[in-house]
């Protein structure tokens, strides 16, 4: 029976250089837990909703255990078919972890209810599996040489990543902008909430951990990409790394920062919300651009939102802001750090070199 097999390691779920996750992992905190911490690929199918556990943990306070265990069993037993039946469902009859907060009484107890011999529950639950996964960070970064892929903004970097991704099982190309849900900048932030730090934490030290790549690619970033903060182990060796520099001649890089930053948002969230989140982005530079440049940008966008899809109304301003702050920002950021460069080209001459010889 599932309910007294030996427990799983927090080591066991994501295993150097498998690949992917041998186990199915199911999560079986509530919603709100799993919000400040999730696990990469983990199925959240809750024992508890966020208000049974809320009414659960009063008890608890007020009266005990067994009288928590009992209003427990009440709240949730009219609803205990569905969940059990949701958790066989997402095992598909393959080795599952059960993961709760310590790997105690929920994780058990799901195990005992989902009665397969493949559902064992993690030793330690959530807090174990995340322990393990921040200790292994430095000898992850050491599994494979580290290449960083730099240019100046606008050069298409993450275009190249996207276009890498899966050609090789050699190179292990990992976005570090998708998995913070930000393009790294003031003018960074997007529609989608980034996931809380935890979260981000637990996905690089995944990716570091399951490759089986000899040469793992990322893409230059400082310590923050928006509001999360790249581990410290990884930043180190970033800084260290030699970097494959990516060229774009000015009109192309122009190009794509209307594209991604004024025409794509502005078919979603429309004209006047873009043209506000850009001001807002500008404004929050104004200290590095300086006062005129900043009214320059500010009166241009003005301008622009009659003619917001042409890329005309655009070009002066985006020029403005690459040659006068991210290009010079980037040289000197390459100045400081003098990096060796292992490659260099556009975006087919990178993917050539980077495809072929791994």
């Amino acid at each position: 029976m599932s309910s007294v097999a030996q427990p799983l390691s927090a080591d066991a779920l994501y295993p150097l250089g498998a690949g992917a996750p041998p186990l199915t992992i199911i999560d079986v905190r509530s919603p709100v837990e799993v919000a400040r911490g999730a696990l990469p690929g983990a199925h959240a199918l809750p024992l508890m909703s966020d208000e049974e556990r809320h009414q659960v943990g009063l008890r608890y306070a007020e009266a005990g255990q067994e009288a928590a265990l009992a209003l427990g069993w009440e709240l949730v037993g009219p609803h205990l078919p569905a969940r059990v039946e949701a958790w066989r469902a997402a095992m598909r009859d393959r080795p599952t972890a059960v993961v709760c907060w310590r790997g105690g009484m929920r994780s058990a107890l799901a195990c005992k209810l989902i009665e397969r011999p493949q559902a064992r529950r993690v030793e330690g639950g959530y807090k174990a599996v995340r322990a393990a996964l921040v200790a292994s960070l430095p000898a992850a970064v050491e599994r494979a040489p580290l290449l960083v892929l730099t240019g100046l903004t606008g050069s298409g970097k993450t275009a190249l990543l996207e276009r890498l991704a899966g050609r090789s099982e050699q190179l292990e190309a990992i976005d570090l902008e998708r998995l913070a849900r930000h393009r790294g900048s003031s003018f960074g932030g997007l529609a989608e909430a980034q996931p809380p730090q935890p979260s981000f934490e637990h996905a690089i030290a995944c990716r570091l951990r399951l490759h089986r790549a000899r040469l793992v690619l990322l893409e230059d970033e400082s310590r923050y990409i928006g509001r999360r903060t790249l581990p410290a182990p990884l930043l180190e060796a970033m800084r260290c790394a030699p970097v494959a520099l990516l060229e774009a001649p000015l009109r192309e890089r122009v190009a794509r920062v209307f594209d991604e930053y004024v025409r794509a948002p502005a078919r979603v969230a429309g004209v006047a919300a873009t043209r506000a989140a850009l001001e807002a982005a500008t404004l929050r530079l104004r200290k590095r651009l300086g006062g005129p440049r900043c009214r320059t940008v500010l009166e241009a966008l003005a301008r622009a939102e009659a003619a917001w899809f042409e890329p005309e109304a655009h070009e002066a301003w985006i020029r403005l802001l690459l040659e006068a702050h991210y290009d010079r920002l980037y040289e000197r950021n390459r100045a400081a750090l003098a990096r060796t460069v292992a490659l260099r080209g556009d975006a087919d001459a990178l993917l050539e070199a980077l495809v072929r010889e791994r």
